[in-house]
């Protein structure tokens, strides 16, 4: 008997080495703890329990003791509730995390339990499976090292009794991640699918595709009809709208030419203004009427050293209103209605005479039509009309009897003429450049045997809001006019290019 003790006690001395290296715990089937008392039952189960050196003289144990463990275990009564405890708490841990793993999983709740925070530190962990370059650059990297010192430093901050709150503390979650990311890249490559730059195009969701957690409503409010406010006329505002727009041109053109008295050529030095203003009022619903009317004038004198008579004479003279009603026919086609009367400010004379050539009202036009519009409007580029009366009456008149009526299609003798005819009148604004402009006017009036057809053309170069430059190119063709030679033409051209002020509103 007594060889079989020692026998048993070196297999358990060998043993000890293999009791170290397994993480200082045993794995046994049945395993017991002696105490005073005797040897207590611990568990059925696989458990850990610390190792025992049967060397250590605070942990010896006698070699009979060691056989007694083998032939007879003795179970303490008081253990038996530690054990019934440990079930108890092994039982309540699976039945809990079995209605936590149920209560994920559940597809009718749309958000995350209530005691789980969401934490943008860990977002790597949250999306799929992929390749990051922190993680490989902060393996590889060896900014920041240093020899680990074998005495501990103090820091300050650290020891201090008022602690500040950890500033890093993104950067060290960050750096642990992708240490944790590394190590699965190199178990698991083949589970990883995706690239750093496939989420760089990724945007967060936008607000309307967040789903808010509705507000609770009582119901006995949703029942309740709301209470009306009755408004009083004091409180009540009616804005009309304003289908009217008032706008307009003004501009004063200066010129100067200066000869010297001995100028092999010749000639004489003039000075010239020319001045000019137009007035819209405009009436449009944008639906069917149109109503357009506009107010022009142009006044210009120039000196004129070689006339005796005159210090100055006037070189643009003219007044004109106009007047189109127009209802929508077709696309932008409209039925319109125009009247247009043309007159002049200050009398004319002849060079070195006080013979009178034109005076206000002498001469007179007067044209009002039935026809059709035709408008074209491109943003503020273009401005297109196109009118056509087939019928139109044309009256023209000349009050003074110092003025030759001949020169306005009126016959000798008479001092006023009426006509019926047709009439076609185009008129287009149109911006070439940025700041260059092209007003343009075409006018054609027939009583089918004589015609008076006027194109007036206008270049405004603007060098910013106020200052500008003109060019007026006037053409007219007539040919009810008295020809004084056989060498003259009915086609007469006009010309002026100046410098000055201009401003529009």
């Amino acid at each position: 008997m007594k060889t079989i003790g020692i026998f048993v006690g070196l297999l358990l001395i060998s043993m000890y080495g293999f009791a170290q290296t397994d993480a200082d715990s045993i794995k046994t089937d049945r395993v017991y703890a002696t105490d005073t008392t005797g040897i207590t039952e611990l568990s059925g189960d696989s458990v850990s329990v610390p190792a025992v050196n049967p060397l250590n003289d605070t942990l010896s144990v006698s070699l009979d003791t060691m056989v007694a463990v083998v032939k007879k275990p003795v179970v303490s009564p008081i253990n038996r509730k530690v054990k019934a405890r440990f079930y108890a708490l092994l039982s309540q841990y699976r039945k809990t995390r079995q209605e936590m793993s149920e209560r994920w999983d559940d597809i009718f709740i749309p958000h995350a339990p209530a005691w789980i925070r969401p934490d943008a530190d860990y977002f790597k962990l949250a999306m799929p499976a992929t390749y990051y370059s922190d993680a490989i650059e902060q393996a590889i990297s060896i900014d920041g090292w240093k020899p680990e010192s074998p005495f501990p430093e103090k820091n300050p901050i650290k020891d201090s009794l008022f602690q500040i709150p950890r500033l890093t503390h993104t950067a060290d979650v960050d750096r642990a991640i992708n240490r944790q990311l590394l190590n699965f890249y190199v178990q698991y490559p083949n589970l990883v699918r995706k690239n750093e730059n496939d989420l760089s195009g990724l945007e967060p969701l936008p607000d309307e595709m967040i789903v808010r957690k509705p507000r609770k409503n009582k119901v006995l409010t949703l029942l309740t009809p709301e209470s009306t406010y009755r408004m009083g006329e004091d409180n009540l505002l009616i804005i009309r709208p304003n289908f009217w727009t008032i706008s307009g041109n003004g501009y004063i053109q200066f010129s100067q030419n200066y000869i010297s008295d001995n100028w092999y050529k010749g000639g004489e030095s003039t000075v010239s203004l020319l001045s000019g203003m137009t007035w819209q009022f405009n009436y449009d619903d944008k639906q069917k009427i149109q109503f357009e009317n506009k107010i022009e004038w142009k006044l210009g004198f120039i000196t004129a050293p070689s006339d005796t008579v005159h210090q100055y004479k006037t070189s643009e003279d003219m007044l004109r209103l106009s007047s189109k009603f127009g209802y929508k026919a077709i696309w932008n086609w409209y039925y319109t209605i125009s009247a247009e009367f043309k007159t002049q400010f200050f009398s004319k004379y002849d060079t070195n005479s006080d013979n009178l050539v034109s005076g206000l009202l002498s001469p007179a036009e007067l044209n009002i039509g039935i026809g059709m519009d035709y408008k074209y409007v491109k943003d503020n580029i273009c401005n297109l009309s196109v009118l056509i009366n087939p019928f139109n009456y044309s009256r023209y008149s000349v009050t003074s009897d110092r003025v030759d009526p001949t020169k306005f299609n009126i016959e000798a003798g008479h001092k006023i003429e009426n006509q019926l005819g047709s009439r076609l009148e185009t008129t287009l604004k149109w911006n070439l450049l940025n700041n260059l402009l092209w007003e343009s006017r075409f006018s054609y009036t027939t009583n089918y045997e004589k015609v008076l057809a006027e194109w007036e053309n206008t270049f405004t170069f603007a060098f910013n809001k106020y200052f500008s430059t003109k060019l007026f190119v006037h053409a007219r063709f007539d040919d009810s006019v008295t020809l004084e030679a056989d060498d003259d033409s009915y086609f007469q051209l006009q010309e002026l290019l100046s410098l000055g002020f201009n401003y529009t509103w």
